[in-house]
């Protein structure tokens, strides 16, 4: 049987938006526009979960998710909440709540957290889950109500031997890592092992906030410290206080942010923008970046003294392509993950798929990873996912390197003396190597070659046929 969701918010349109994109995913949903008409829908009527906003005109969120809580205890409540009520909302929380969504919504976001509470709604919230066989000899953990395969390689394992060496301790940590590979889990993993574990884990993308709001996202306002603030605003540092603030890609601050949070470091003390009243700070820190942080200060896109502060311990994540005995592992925990999502039931992969999955160079990482086989399972209508389902430079990954070989051997003069001929390899070779600087990653080839995807896949295949 469907889930029955009920969704109270009074501002009609997001209701609308909700239960149509809910019940085209499978759910049967229910609407009210006032707290009231929402408790009273409940106590009528059978209902999985409640999604309900924080404001409402007649209560509050809070005595919204008390009251569902009192009537059936075991409901599944979901809050919708603006990024100024982030603390509320923890609380709410700790009152009960399985999660907070913030606005402006992300239909797939939604979907995830539903997906994720009806999960462990039916495990009943085990710290270990069970697996397919496929799957069964690489750890899975729990964090903050999400799961996360570890894997078995030597270097992820090597990476986890140093989480339980650095969690217990509060030394600042620098977290390097490729795109999509997966640094805030790691970042959350440190945290779950330390004694900090019980109090807040924030996360923020650094590459989000602007130069001149920076201050106030970091440190928090008080009323009337610049226009537009029209309320005193809790900031990062004081939300994660007694916790752990994680700080993606770090070298985005500017050099003038980067100075504030130098003076806050050491002092152990903040001031919100416009106040006078200095906070003590009990917090600990990790850092992430793409790039060396080293390698940033030397050439003075980063402060050195604040370096040294994050740099007293470093942990280098491998990217997938460096990993390659767990790329089975991740393919098929994703696959679980996305039946679950989906509603369906492949079983597993053809053996093809694995080799070019394998053969593949993942620029994203994990993150890729997830998007492609979620989309394959979307895409798929047989028990195993076939190359049918994949996307072209996943299915195109062996040929790449076959045609890799064979522009390197070209040369000029052991060609003919055909202009066409040579025109067209040296084309190829121009293409081949712009697709290697951007790890083969086909829109940004395009661009930088000033060709459409279209243009560019006609011009591989060409290719490909000439070469075979």
């Amino acid at each position: 049987m469907d889930k029955r969701v009920l969704i109270i918010d009074d501002d009609r349109d997001i209701c609308l938006l909700l239960s149509r994109f809910l019940e085209k995913n499978g759910y049967y949903t229910e609407t009210a526009f006032t707290a009231s008409n929402g408790i009273s829908r409940f106590n009528e009527k059978e209902f999985d979960i409640v999604i309900s906003d924080y404001r409402l005109g007649d209560k509050s969120g809070k005595e919204v998710l008390l009251e569902i809580k009192r009537i059936k205890s075991d409901t599944i409540v979901i809050i919708i909440t603006g990024y100024s009520q982030i603390k509320t909302a923890v609380d709410i929380i700790k009152s009960g709540a399985y999660d907070y969504i913030t606005k402006p919504l992300i239909t797939d976001e939604v979907l995830n957290v539903l997906s994720n509470a009806i999960s462990d709604q039916n495990q009943n919230n085990p710290e270990m889950v069970d697996t397919p066989s496929s799957v069964s000899r690489s750890k899975i953990t729990k964090i903050n109500n999400n799961s996360y395969i570890i894997g078995q390689s030597k270097v992820i394992r090597d990476v986890y031997h140093q989480i339980d060496i650095v969690a217990p301790t509060d030394y600042s940590v620098i977290l390097y890592g490729e795109t999509g590979t997966g640094k805030e889990v790691i970042a959350r993993t440190i945290h779950e092992k330390s004694k900090r574990r019980k109090h807040p884990f924030v996360a923020i993308d650094c590459g989000t906030i602007s130069n001149e709001l920076a201050g106030s996202a970091l440190f928090g306002h008080v009323k009337g410290a610049f226009t537009g603030a029209l309320f005193d605003k809790d900031g990062y540092f004081e939300l994660a206080n007694s916790g752990t603030i994680f700080l993606d890609e770090i070298s985005n601050l500017s050099y003038e942010t980067q100075a504030a949070l130098l003076r806050v470091i050491q002092e152990r003390k903040f001031e919100k923008v416009g106040g006078t009243k200095a906070f003590d700070l009990d917090i600990r820190i990790i850092v992430a970046s793409n790039d060396s942080l080293q390698d940033a200060f030397q050439i003075g896109k980063f402060r050195e003294d604040l370096y040294h502060r994050f740099n007293e311990f470093t942990i280098h994540i491998p990217s997938l392509r460096n990993r390659k005995e767990d790329i089975p592992l991740f393919a098929d925990f994703f696959l679980q993950e996305s039946n679950k999502e989906l509603g369906k039931n492949i079983e597993g992969f053809e053996d093809e798929v694995i080799e070019k999955f394998i053969q593949y160079t993942w620029p994203g990482n994990l993150r890729e990873c997830r998007n492609i086989v979620r989309r394959s399972v979307l895409l798929t209508n047989t028990p195993k996912i076939s190359l049918q389902s994949l996307p072209a430079e996943i299915s195109n990954a062996g040929f790449y390197k076959q045609v890799e070989v064979a522009s390197q051997t070209f040369s000029p003069t052991n060609s003919r003396k055909d202009l066409k001929d040579i025109s067209s390899k040296a084309e190829f070779e121009t293409i081949m190597n712009v697709l290697k600087e951007v790890n083969f990653n086909k829109s940004k080839a395009a661009e930088i070659l000033n060709i459409d995807r279209k243009t560019l896949y006609n011009k591989i295949k060409n290719y490909e046929k000439s070469v075979s």
